[in-house]
């Protein structure tokens, strides 16, 4: 296939609902080598509405129907931004990204000073107001033998006070869930997983500085100003790299900061734990038959320009494991389990919340089980695309 123009813009048509939604479906791709791009963004940024596309770069995008005028942006760290009115997409369903030119840094100074610069630039850059943001939760453990063996879906509301007495504490209620499992093989991983892994992938930056970066353990890290800088959503960023300065320092990783040039706002933050982090995270034994040994940890927290503040738009958390059966030494494996949020809506929140104490969510090990994987189940709701070996698991008894 050849791309004759400096891009193509190919979509599904337009559906509109009687609710008063309007979607956009397709797959992006990278313009150069024709591979699909996984966690690419949509958003209309001056109403707070976004997606985002699944690992084989597939979207579905749902937004109101009086929004058709709005432009839609669509935006990926390293690719040039498009901007379309969202009324103009037509009846085809490919996007192809133009990489964006990579530039020689020209930041100087000490990174670790620049980087304290940008967490105190937090209440600028971030929202200081109370917020909302409806949003994708998906929570997965995959056998390498086997396939998926079980996946939790939700459709979450959370809300962010920010006031000086809640600060960092956010409410989360569960609006629709469910859950497909292989009960044969997920019994083998009992114990493994969160309670509640929403709580996790859903903390933004104005509920506070990441553990490991916050205050003294900044000091466990050396840091260095990467040589090279590109683009996010037409802002150029560089971006900070973090390695431990020795193995002593617990659950160490090394990852990368990407920060705006000019405002210093924090864009992405990605890592991977070393090999003697990740034994101070998996370690030790899940029930008394069961033993694992941690393989990898490995995460991702992105955020998006929404209305001049940068909002919480992605998260993703990955953990590998051998498990070994001390009674069934038949049964050795190694499973990925893998917790994300993908933020739908977000905007100010009114002077009441709409969360009640009791409505709270407090473990998402709970929701009730799927029928066939049918996407009209989540209705006008954004949510990622399941993948084929995902639809898998409505085959397994």
């Amino acid at each position: 296939m050849k791309f004759n123009s400096f891009l193509i813009l190919l979509l599904f048509p337009i559906a509109v609902f009687s609710q008063g939604y309007a979607s956009i479906s397709g797959k992006i791709i990278d313009k150069t080598t024709q591979n699909s791009i996984p966690n690419a963004y949509l958003s209309i940024q001056d109403k707070g509405f976004s997606s985002e596309t699944n690992a084989l770069g597939e979207f579905k995008f749902f937004f109101p129907k009086i929004n058709l005028d709005s432009m839609v942006v669509i935006s990926m760290i390293g690719y040039k931004n498009i901007i379309r009115k969202a009324s103009s997409f037509d009846s085809t369903n490919v996007i192809a990204l133009e990489p964006a030119e990579i530039l020689a840094s020209i930041q100087g100074g000490d990174p670790k000073v620049l980087l304290k610069e940008a967490f105190g630039l937090v209440k600028k850059n971030n929202p200081t107001f109370p917020t909302y943001q409806t949003g994708f939760y998906l929570e997965t453990i995959e056998m390498a033998k086997l396939g998926y063996v079980k996946i939790n879906e939700g459709i979450i509301r959370i809300e962010r006070p920010h006031t000086e007495k809640e600060i960092g504490i956010e409410k989360i209620k569960l609006l629709k869930s469910r859950k497909f499992e292989w009960m044969g093989q997920t019994a083998k991983l009992n114990g493994w997983g969160f309670v509640n892994g929403a709580a996790i992938v859903t903390r933004s930056l104005e509920g506070g500085i990441p553990d490991y970066l916050d205050k003294g353990n900044i000091n466990d890290y050396d840091f260095k100003i990467d040589s090279i800088m590109t683009y996010f959503n037409d802002s150029l960023v560089f971006s900070i790299s973090f390695k431990p300065i020795n193995k002593k320092v617990k659950a160490a990783r090394n990852g990368k900061i990407f920060l705006t040039q000019n405002s210093k706002a924090i864009v992405r933050i990605e890592y991977e734990m070393t090999p003697e982090g990740v034994k101070d995270v998996i370690k030790g034994n899940f029930t008394d038959n069961t033993k694992k040994e941690g393989k990898l940890v490995k995460g991702y927290t992105q955020f998006l320009p929404m209305n001049g503040v940068w909002h919480l738009q992605d998260c993703k958390l990955i953990f590998e494991a051998k498990f070994e059966d001390k009674l069934e030494k038949k049964f050795v494996n190694e499973a990925t389990m893998t917790i994300q949020f993908m933020a739908n809506e977000q905007g100010k929140l009114g002077n009441r919340t709409a969360i009640k104490f009791d409505e709270e969510l407090i473990t998402t090990n709970n929701f009730p089980k799927g029928g066939r994987y049918d996407e009209r189940f989540w209705g006008t709701s954004n949510y990622l695309i399941p993948t084929p070996a995902m639809l898998k698991i409505t085959e397994k008894k």
